[in-house]
């Protein structure tokens, strides 16, 4: 017994199933998380070694070739690369897409066990750390009011970042400007000298007084009391009066026996509540202010976690003072939403579309409610099987929703049309739909194959395409739930439906006066002269098959012309309604530079951008890779009012960029990177990969091909950056050792001493009110501010004897690489360049390539590659292609199996190579570029565009069984098809038009796999109406003769 019999024998158990369903498709909805893209596992691991004060060079030899050594052999390794720094050594290791990370993770600690021996000793333990995509920060908030940076500081990091980190959903609220509190202990040099103290003895004599010790337990006979020495400052003054030292005074003439006088802190020192240097600043509207970047947890609801924020400062602000603002400057979560939306309306607008197309050719309300519950019973369906599955409501889910809304009508109508026919037959409704259904059963499940069977290969072999196979995953396994629901509404709810609800006669009963009556009658009308032009033009074209193929072979062959002029990119531009632009000063710059720079910066983007509603400026930051302060980078973002606010003439992310793009490239000695919320990372450009062991090499061919894509590709390319860096500033205290050891002295005594006096020295920690703050004894500033002050700071020796730096060292001023970087154990940089919106990424790429091999002379030791998107566009191409080639042999092997036949799935197959003409015209048309979307399309296409061939060659066979000539057969069969094939395509390519054509704000990336299945749908349908029976007719021309033979045979006989 069939799953429609059942249904339609037992309908009640069969509407209490889809009901189910559908309650379990509404839960999903409200606890499937929400995001703009899929959760991706970013294969990469990094090893992080800090070696304090040691060189770039040193760090390179004594810590990163060796451990380089150690890892080369990793199991799943595909690339390693490193970034040799001062005091640390970074190691980014690229796996192989499918490599248990957790895995790879301890054979790495098994690794650096086996050399860590052959480390430094002074260096600290490797970390291993995995990189995790979702940490990125989902809010920026501003805190702002009539009070200062510090103060402000202050109430972010006591009231607000405390407490939104305890926000379900919250990893970190990190500060952004302002300088944490502290005790500074400023010591002038003169009053050091006067009473001959070191800053590092101050500091050891402030930290021994700040104690609390426990001393064990006293018991007695019934208790035992803990013992507790509380030394601990209570308050500033505590720390003002504590004993540095003390001096023995004589007294006048020498008669009394001399004093012993206390020399307090107070007394060579000025000490007061102050803030530590400066390494960050940010700033809102041209404001000081104080910003907190809010990162969500790894797997956590983003748009949730942000709607929690959101509520929780509204009761944060009640703790501050009546006149400071938290500021939600920016809020990804808003676009996500918004994008989410679009589709969702794409969606709708799609469903529309496709029952109106339905209402046209079925002319039957009922019939169309029947075909058209499909939909959105199939999505339910597919929300629970996400559900099961641990997806995400995403841009690429919902894609893969809207490319299956025409498809999902296609089961139904076939069952639909087959009770129909029974119906007609005078059966009883129970039978007619129990039979009619039956009999689709193996034609729909063929159908549905050949639509699933394309996504098989994709989602085995997802680990090869990196990146874009865990993108593509959700969309694949989308489109396979909702066609396997639609499978079990067409064979499971509509058999039901159409028992109780289907009426014959459905246009003889329509009144005609009516205006719906009336238009019925028009388009019964049209629908007949329809298929009577295509009969006769079906037939017209088996006469002139030569020509006909002749034709199709010509535009085919102008179609791939013509998509090699398309051009090609690697992801399309998502539009954003913010703008950032990332700039770097040479190393060494002063955060005050730094912020003199950015401020100028939003001073013309505030000139020249419209509609701009927030702009905020970062400058400086810490960086785990680096090992201090990025004071000479910064961000200038602005946020523009979303597409919904936008008035007439303000601008959009692009022309913002456009505008700007001019002004900051000339700003002198400034790195400029322009970028979005969106695809930052999704578009690289290209990347000039120069190697050699020798870095001078690797630095002055760099420089020259900077110099050379300036000068000679400016009008292809902007963004011009390379990642090796100027050399650090620096003042280099050579020591000499022989005088050091005579005088007593060691290599780390005089280090502390120096930092100490140009840093500080952090002496203790002070408990003021449950909040701990350093105590920081350093010179003024006036005492370290020349170059000469470093020859004036003294050393005690192990006799206590102070000698200054000048006994023993002198100053020589260089320059120090600030980063040497490493590729697969071979010394590196990379030279990047961004093409000119609207050219070609391969045109620009083979421009670049032949300046460099006429202008750059080649020698032993250098290597010059390339890389970023075109090579990423290949590699996924190639692997796309190879899917693509295992989709069509599963697809020709499901309709081999169903025709019992090699030749009719060969003769069907035509239709996809066929179906890129309409691919090619409508990327021309719409002057579109080729992209990664664009072959996921053509993915999808294979499976769908031969559905109609399918429907087609079938009723051919079954006309020529029943005795019918070959030309005949071909002309009537394309008659009988006609509606069901139009009906089928009508569908899928209306509902793709919001998709195709207008694609809402930040589902721009979706647009190409629209295009691709409307114009490949468009052109392959018609190919499948005017062309297939042409290609059936010649490759059965042989057979008909033997079977006319055959035929006259038999009837001289029966004769």
């Amino acid at each position: 017994m069939s799953i429609s019999e059942v249904s339609v024998k037992k309908p009640v158990t069969a509407l209490l199933v889809f009901i189910i369903l559908s309650a379990l498709g509404v839960y999903s909805i409200f606890n499937l998380n929400v995001d703009m893209y899929p959760e991706i596992d970013i294969p990469y691991l990094i090893v992080y070694t800090g070696y304090k004060n040691a060189g770039p060079e040193e760090v390179e030899a004594s810590i990163t070739r060796t451990l380089e050594s150690s890892l080369s052999g990793l199991s799943g390794l595909k690339k390693m690369q490193s970034q040799s720094s001062t005091g640390l050594s970074l190691i980014i290791l690229e796996m192989e897409y499918g490599t248990n990370l957790d895995a790879a993770a301890n054979d790495i600690r098994d690794k650096i066990d086996m050399v860590r021996s052959y480390l430094p000793s002074d260096a600290d333990t490797p970390l291993t750390i995995k990189i995790d995509p979702s940490m990125m920060p989902i809010m920026h908030l501003v805190l702002k009011g009539q009070h200062s940076s510090d103060e402000l500081y202050d109430y972010a990091s006591d009231i607000i970042s405390p407490r939104l980190e305890q926000i379900d959903g919250v990893a970190s609220a990190m500060i952004m400007g302002g300088r944490k509190k502290t005790i500074n202990v400023d010591i002038p040099r003169d009053r050091l000298d006067a009473y001959g103290l070191t800053i590092s003895q101050v500091a050891q004599m402030i930290g021994a007084q700040n104690i609390q010790a426990t001393g064990g337990n006293i018991r007695s006979e019934q208790l035992s009391y803990s013992v507790k020495t509380d030394g601990k400052f209570k308050s500033i003054e505590d720390v003002r009066n504590t004993v540095i030292s003390y001096a023995v005074a004589s007294s006048p003439g020498g008669k009394a026996a001399p004093s012993v006088k206390k020399i307090l802190l107070r007394d060579i020192a000025d000490v007061y509540e102050g803030h530590e240097d400066g390494s960050t600043a940010a700033y809102l509207d041209g404001e000081s202010s104080i910003m907190l970047l809010v990162q969500k947890q790894s797997g956590k609801n983003a748009v949730k976690t942000a709607a929690n924020v959101r509520a929780a400062l509204k009761n944060i602000t009640e703790s501050l003072p009546g006149d400071v603002e938290v500021i939600e400057s920016s809020n990804t979560t808003d676009q996500i939403k918004r994008t989410i939306i679009e589709v969702v309306k794409s969606i709708t607008e799609g469903m529309i579309l496709s029952v109106i197309i339905l209402l046209i050719f079925l002319r039957s309300i009922k019939s169309t409610v029947i075909i058209g519950l499909a939909i959105p019973i199939s999505f339910l369906i597919t929300l629970f099987l996400m559900f099961l599955r641990g997806m995400t409501i995403n841009m690429v889910s919902l894609g893969g929703m809207l490319i299956g809304v025409g498809m999902l009508v296609d089961n139904s109508i076939v069952v639909l049309e087959n009770i129909f026919v029974y119906r007609e037959r005078d059966a009883k409704p129970s039978v007619a739909a129990t039979l009619g259904a039956q009999e689709m059963i193996t034609s729909v499940v063929a159908s549905t194959l050949t639509s699933i069977c394309i996504f098989l290969p994709m989602i085995m072999l997802s680990s090869r395409l990196g990146f874009m196979g865990q993108l593509f995953n959700d969309l694949a396994f989308t489109i396979v739930f909702s066609l396997l629901g639609s499978l079990f509404v067409a064979i499971a709810l509509v058999p039901v439906l159409s028992a109780k609800y289907l009426v014959l006669g459905k246009s003889s009963n329509i009144n005609t006066h009516t205006l719906f009556g009336k238009l019925n009658r028009a388009l019964g009308i049209f629908f007949e002269r329809v298929d009577g032009a295509y009969a006769s033009s079906v037939r017209r074209i088996l006469r002139h098959k030569a020509a006909t193929v002749i034709v199709m072979i010509a535009i085919f062959i102008g179609a791939i012309v013509g998509a090699v002029k398309v051009g090609f990119i690697y992801m399309p531009e998502i539009a954003s309604d913010t703008v950032t632009v990332k700039f770097e000063l040479p190393k060494g710059t002063r955060l005050e530079v730094t912020e003199a720079y950015v401020q100028q910066m939003e001073s013309i983007a505030r000139q020249e951008v419209k509609g701009i509603k927030f702009s905020t400026v970062t400058a400086g930051g810490d960086s785990m890779l680096s090992s201090s302060a990025t004071t000479n980078e910064g961000s200038l973002t602005l946020t523009l009012y979303p597409k919904a606010e936008r008035q007439k003439g303000w601008d959009t992310d692009k022309t913002a960029k456009d505008k700007l793009r001019p002004y900051f490239t000339k700003f002198p000695g400034a790195t400029i990177t322009f970028g979005t919320n969106n695809n930052d990372t999704a578009n690289s450009g290209i990347s000039i990969d120069i190697k050699s062991n020798d870095l001078s090499l690797v630095a002055k061919t760099a420089n020259q091909v900077m110099n050379l894509i300036k000068t000679q590709a400016a009008d292809v390319v902007n963004e011009v950056t390379c990642d090796l860096e100027e050399g650090l500033p620096q003042l280099e205290i050579k020591l000499d050792r022989n005088r050091m050891y005579e005088l007593g002295l060691n290599v780390a005594s005089i280090g502390s001493e120096i930092s100490g006096a140009i840093n500080g020295l952090r002496a203790s920690r002070y408990d003021d009110g449950g909040k701990e703050i350093n105590i920081v004894v350093r010179l003024p500033e006036k005492d370290r501010a020349k170059v000469t002050d470093l020859d004036l700071i003294y050393v005690r020796n192990n006799s206590g004897t102070r000698i200054p730096l000048s006994n023993f060292a002198h100053t020589v001023k260089n320059t120090a690489p600030v980063t040497i970087f490493r590729e697969n154990q071979s010394r590196i940089a990379h030279v990047t360049v961004k093409q000119v919106d609207g050219l070609s990424l391969g045109d620009v790429q083979n421009r670049i390539k032949d300046l460099i091999d006429k202008n750059i002379l080649m020698e032993d030791d250098l290597n010059i590659t390339y890389s970023g998107d075109l090579a990423n566009m290949r590699e996924a191409v190639m692997n796309f292609l190879a899917i693509i080639i295992m989709a069509i042999v599963l697809v020709f092997a499901v309709m081999a199996s169903q025709f019992e036949s090699f030749k009719s799935p060969f003769i069907i197959m035509f239709t996809i190579p066929l179906s890129f003409i309409g691919v090619t015209a409508i990327y021309a048309l719409t002057r579109q570029r080729f992209s990664i979307m664009t072959v996921m399309g053509v993915l999808t296409l294979v499976g769908t565009i031969v559905n109609n061939g399918i429907v087609l060659i079938d009723q051919i066979n079954i006309l020529r069984k029943r005795g019918r000539t070959l030309d005949d057969a071909c002309v009537e069969a394309a008659g009988n098809r006609l509606r069901p094939i139009l009906m089928s395509t009508l569908t899928t390519v209306f509902s793709l038009i919001p998709m195709a054509f207008f694609p809402g704000e930040g589902s721009e990336s979706m647009q190409p796999i629209g295009l691709t299945i409307f114009g490949g749908m468009t052109f392959g349908s018609l190919m499948t109406l005017f062309l297939m029976p042409v290609v059936y007719n010649l490759f059965n021309r042989k057979n008909e003769r033997a079977r006319v033979e055959e035929l006259k045979r038999i009837e001289q006989e029966n004769a």
